[in-house]
């Protein structure tokens, strides 16, 4: 390992990068319902401002890479729950969203730290994004070709969303009477008009884009015609948000709870033998007591209830951190699901309580996945990973700092609905809600519980969950996600992919971080900012 001055110079950049990513995540992660692993795109993107302002350090450019990374998971965790507390309209503030954030990324940064050894260096997990980032940077970009790629791919992506979305350049379009009247004006068009779905899908794969289309098929092509024509229901709208969404809710919730006990369960058995092996030590222990303190005083929460967050992020922050390294596929929305579900219906705690512990678990379950994909790529390098964790913990706060006023502004645009579907709040917002189990709700329990079970033994466990989405998520979602993911698949047989996945990176980056702004710049505009 080298001995290296402290990169301040990469942390406060990558810093910067964090909150662009966390930007483009939100938004593009609110539109397609998933985040994709950003460590190849930091990577290039790091190597290029490295070579801007001189440094030809690789360590340097990869402690700027992980701390840029940081912003992704931090806001997937974010947009996956919080969503579900406008949706059940209640009330939450910037500052309760910036905590939350903070508090689940600094626990996750807490607990998986000590794992770094015993799942990088001795067990030799393979973290696929983490090994592919260590690749780029150990390879450099002579020439610039990838670089060149991801800007072209940038620009691509966000001269096409001033493009859609050119009347918002103009201040007299603000000029609206109500809130409701400029967001439906304001996003409907560019809503269903997006490359988004379609690079989504081809990151997302075909596997998953599949099962999704084809729970959107269900609904639209069997579900809704049988139901109108039965007279069960007046109309499409009554079909969708009567039968569609619990029922589709509940298979994601019924599948989370199989894939829990068939992939997270037996994680959760190793945890005690992975940290003897470890050293928390008292630092750690006060670190812990420092936390439960502040969820305590800050989001006014009883002690057991904030000893649980504690816990939950404990345990499905672990088990993010296995699960990642063996597939590459951080269920960190799955966790959340499950810790709500004990949460209801063994503790019966109220709703903003319920979201507010799902928030913090879910943001441990990714930020311990991203960090240890990170720590992957510096293991390879040679960095030292205290360098890393620095820039994780920076990265984390200064993602944090802007989603509290991201989430609120976007909320203005509505969640839930065309323009942010929010697919895996949706299912929170269920959970968090039911008094009991509704009959349809629970048929999808049923189903997702069962369908998962009977997949597991093809190596296909997760696939229920994309298909209970696919449920009640818009149509016009669903198809350009499986377009993008068929292309997945014969790009893949031609074996040009790293190419593509750089390209369909750079289209989300691009449009996603242009709209994002402009939703910041509408709301801004109309609260008189």
């Amino acid at each position: 390992m080298q001995k290296a001055p402290f990169p301040w110079r990469a942390i406060a950049i990558g810093s910067l990068l964090s909150v662009l990513v966390a930007l483009y995540s939100a938004y593009a992660g609110l539109k397609i319902g998933g985040v994709y692993w950003p460590m190849v795109t930091t990577a290039v993107v790091s190597m290029a401002l490295m070579r801007l302002i001189g440094g030809k350090d690789t360590n340097e450019t990869n402690v700027m890479q992980t701390t840029a990374s940081t912003g992704g998971l931090l806001a997937a965790g974010v947009i996956f729950t919080i969503p579900a507390l406008f949706m059940l309209g209640l009330t939450i503030t910037a500052w309760d969203i910036i905590l939350v954030g903070i508090t689940g990324g600094l626990l996750a940064l807490l607990f998986v730290y000590p794992l770094r050894e015993e799942m990088i260096i001795k067990e030799k997990l393979p973290y696929a994004d983490g090994t592919a980032a260590a690749a780029i940077l150990k390879a450099g970009d002579e020439g610039g070709k990838q670089s060149r790629t991801l800007l072209a791919a940038f620009g691509a992506g966000a001269a096409f969303a001033v493009a859609r979305d050119m009347l918002l350049l103009f201040p007299s379009y603000f000029n609206l009477e109500s809130l409701k009247l400029s967001a439906g004006k304001l996003f409907s068009f560019g809503s269903q008009i997006s490359l988004i779905p379609l690079a989504g899908g081809f990151l997302i794969g075909a596997r998953f884009t599949l099962a999704w289309f084809l729970g959107a098929i269900a609904t639209y092509f069997v579900m809704v015609p049988y139901a109108l024509s039965s007279g069960i229901f007046p109309d499409k709208l009554s079909v969708l948000s009567g039968v569609a969404k619990p029922l589709g809710a509940g298979v994601v919730i019924g599948a989370a709870l199989a894939y829990f006990i068939t992939s997270g369960f037996p994680v959760i058995l190793k945890t005690a033998s992975y940290y003897k092996k470890t050293h928390l030590g008292k630092k750690g222990l006060l670190a812990m007591l420092f936390l439960v303190v502040l969820m305590v005083y800050a989001f006014d929460l009883s002690i057991p209830l904030a000893l649980l967050a504690v816990a939950g992020a404990f345990i499905m922050g672990f088990i993010g951190a296995k699960i990642t390294g063996e597939m590459n596929v951080d269920p960190m929305e799955i966790f959340a699901l499950v810790l709500l579900l004990l949460a209801k219906f063994l503790f019966g705690f109220g709703m903003l309580h319920l979201v507010l512990l799902a928030a913090v678990v879910c943001i441990a379950a990714g930020i311990a996945g991203d960090a240890m994909q990170d720590f992957k790529t510096g293991h390879i390098l040679g960095t030292n990973p205290l360098h890393q964790l620095a820039g994780e913990a920076a990265g984390v706060v200064s993602a944090s700092l802007v989603m509290g006023v991201v989430m609120l502004s976007f909320a203005h645009v509505g969640f839930g609905t065309m323009e942010f579907p929010a697919p895996q709040a949706v299912a929170v917002k269920e959970i968090a809600a039911a008094s009991g189990v509704p009959v349809v709700l629970m048929a999808g329990i049923a189903a997702g519980f069962a369908l998962t079970f009977v997949l597991e033994r093809f190596g296909l466990g997760a696939a229920p969950i994309a298909f209970g989405i696919g449920l009640y998520v818009p149509i016009e979602l669903s198809v350009p996600l499986f377009i993008g993911g068929i292309a997945r698949y014969f790009i893949d047989k031609a074996k040009k992919t790293e190419y593509w996945r750089l390209v369909a990176g750079g289209v989300i980056a691009g449009e996603g971080l242009v709209g994002a702004v402009i939703v910041l710049a509408a709301a801004a505009k109309f609260l008189g900012v």
